[in-house]
């Protein structure tokens, strides 16, 4: 009887040790409500996003993730003063249904690139799990007054600049092909990834000089994009893997 009480109790102990991993591992599971999207992104043929503001209304986030979308860019500020008033209640929706997410901001000539900045840095604050890199959107509808492209890059360049080092992370450049190669041609624009926008059937999009040898990380393929659960929305499609696309998620 001495004998065997050894191995009864090592096996007792032995039993009881795989029954607390295996409550662990069950836990981890619970306690992480987005391990099934995490799941689908890795199954889907494309990954593919949307980009929303405070225009878009009515958005029944259940219905959008149900037709395939992946990711939402979120419109957080313009110039040195304005913040959407919908960014705080989209990027916590889009983050209760688990979706990727990010913000952007909305640059404007004639005001100064530093204030700009930390507007958009004011609004979004740190970034969180399961956040995207922060976008500045630099297209012609931004030119409110009469710039020199030196004094276009030099100013965005700034923002930029400063975004990084205050977040931690390096933003990704919005433009289309013809106002970059008009504003967008110092190659320090080059180190950043691009977001074109480009309305085409074809099966790439045209992308600005800068970018030419560094291709397109995010393509906005339409603005009129019908998708359930919102009216008609910029759709856009990621260029890479799923491994690509997750080494640009916050984790």
């Amino acid at each position: 009887m001495k004998k065997i009480l050894p191995f009864v109790l090592l096996a007792l102990f032995l039993h009881i040790s795989c029954k607390k991993d295996h409550t662990n591992e069950k836990s981890a599971q619970k306690q992480d409500p987005c391990t099934i999207e995490k799941k689908r992104i890795e199954t889907e043929p494309t990954i593919l996003g949307i980009d929303i503001s405070h225009f878009q209304t009515n958005i029944e986030w259940d219905k959008i993730k149900a037709d395939g979308v992946n990711f939402v860019y979120i419109k957080a500020t313009q110039g040195t003063h304005f913040k959407d008033p919908k960014f705080k209640e989209n990027h916590a929706a889009t983050k209760n249904q688990c979706l990727y997410r990010g913000a952007y901001h909305f640059y404007e000539t004639g005001k100064d690139p530093e204030k700009q900045a930390l507007n958009f840095v004011e609004a979004v604050g740190a970034l969180i799990s399961g956040d995207l890199p922060p976008v500045l959107d630099l297209e012609e509808l931004g030119v409110k007054t009469p710039v020199t492209k030196e004094m276009y890059e030099r100013n965005t360049l700034v923002w930029l600049k400063i975004v990084e080092e205050k977040l931690g992370v390096r933003p990704i450049i919005y433009s289309n092909p013809t106002f970059g190669n008009q504003y967008l041609k110092h190659p320090e624009f080059g180190k950043y990834k691009l977001w074109v926008a480009e309305y085409t059937k074809a099966k790439s999009p045209k992308v600005p000089q800068t970018w030419t040898d560094k291709s397109w990380t995010i393509w906005q393929r339409t603005d009129r994009e019908k998708i359930e659960g919102i009216a008609k929305v910029d759709y856009d499609v990621f260029n890479g893997s799923v491994d690509d696309f997750m080494k640009l998620v916050k984790k």
